[in-house]
């Protein structure tokens, strides 16, 4: 069971390294954002709008949330490259808490 929950976890990791950097490669205005924008509802009405909710933020939420956050913040190029930095930070904390328990 726990393999499942590991599995699933690395799956919505990977999910957001990947939207990540298609975020920093294409930009907020591009067909992926529009999809991936379309799984959010802002007042969900049932139980599968909130399940989409969590998928939405558990695949790809985060990085979406960051992108908007530093483009809005410092602009265009320059929020660009805040939000490479920032996801580089993130991907080396990742690294240390994946190799911990093989340190000891």
């Amino acid at each position: 069971m726990i393999d499942v929950f590991a599995f699933i976890i690395g799956l919505a990791i990977a999910f957001q390294l990947i939207t990540a950097m298609l975020l920093f490669i294409l930009g907020k205005n591009t067909p992926f954002v529009f999809l991936v924008n379309k799984l959010y509802e802002e007042e969900p009405r049932g139980i599968y709008d909130r399940f989409m909710n969590g998928f939405y933020y558990m695949f790809f939420g985060m990085a979406v949330v960051l992108f908007r956050r530093s483009t809005q913040k410092h602009g265009g190029i320059k929020g660009r490259f805040i939000f490479l930095l920032e996801w580089i930070g993130i991907t080396i904390l990742l690294f240390i808490l994946v190799n911990i328990p093989h340190m000891f």
